[in-house]
């Protein structure tokens, strides 16, 4: 009798992912099917926070926020292998050696989820996690205006006081919009005084005309 070649279910569409398929050849934790990874169109986008160097790895379409609304509102935990599931080992190697440090989510929205959101996803670059931040109350970017979101500055605070000094750092997050969270961060981060900032999110807005982004980072 014949074996069938084992499979698994796509984590995105639930169709199956064959084992002897070529992906499966790098790694056997690949659990995306081949539709859904044309779908999801990985950019590597590089840009700039200040003067520090960024990467946003897709851009923020309407496939990509559906699947972090999935994973991130309607709290779907298995989601969190899918947006880094493609090209973990390389982005492993790139920041090889840095000290992780996650934008955080209101404790009380962490609770209710089941988990944190940003951690789960990145956990799998297999870097050492500080967990230096900490938001004092529910700040969520997406309700407010431009000049509300500003105001994020108000509720970001530094969990601890520590010498950096001699570490590099990669701060992580799910979405950059404006870019107000990210630079409330570094400004608490860079009183620490690190050797290296550097920033890697899931997704990035459109760009605009003025925006120097571009897609030319391998």
């Amino acid at each position: 009798m014949r074996l069938m070649p084992p499979t698994k279910v796509c984590k995105i569409c639930f169709k199956n992912v064959k084992i002897n398929d070529f992906c499966r050849l790098f790694d056997d934790r690949i659990c995306i099917c081949s539709d859904c990874q044309q779908s999801l169109e990985p950019k590597f986008i590089s840009f700039k926070v200040d003067h520090y160097k960024a990467i946003a790895i897709y851009e923020y379409n309407e496939f990509i926020k559906k699947q972090i609304y999935l994973y991130k509102g309607c709290y779907d935990y298995e989601m969190r292998v899918v947006f880094l599931n493609l090209f973990f080992k390389e982005l492993g190697a790139i920041y090889k050696g840095y000290k992780m440090i996650t934008i955080p989510s209101y404790e009380e929205d962490d609770k209710r989820r089941g988990f944190n959101h940003v951690v789960e996803a990145f956990e799998y670059l297999g870097l050492r996690r500080i967990d230096l931040l900490e938001k004092t109350a529910h700040h969520k970017q997406t309700e407010r205006d431009a000049k509300k979101r500003k105001e994020i500055h108000k509720f970001l605070r530094l969990k601890k006081q520590i010498d950096l000094s001699k570490e590099r750092v990669l701060l992580v997050d799910d979405i950059y919009t404006t870019g107000s969270t990210m630079k409330s961060a570094i400004n608490l981060v860079e009183k620490l005084h690190p050797k290296e900032i550097k920033i890697l999110v899931l997704a990035k807005t459109t760009a605009k005309k003025s925006d120097k982004s571009n897609t030319n980072v391998f």
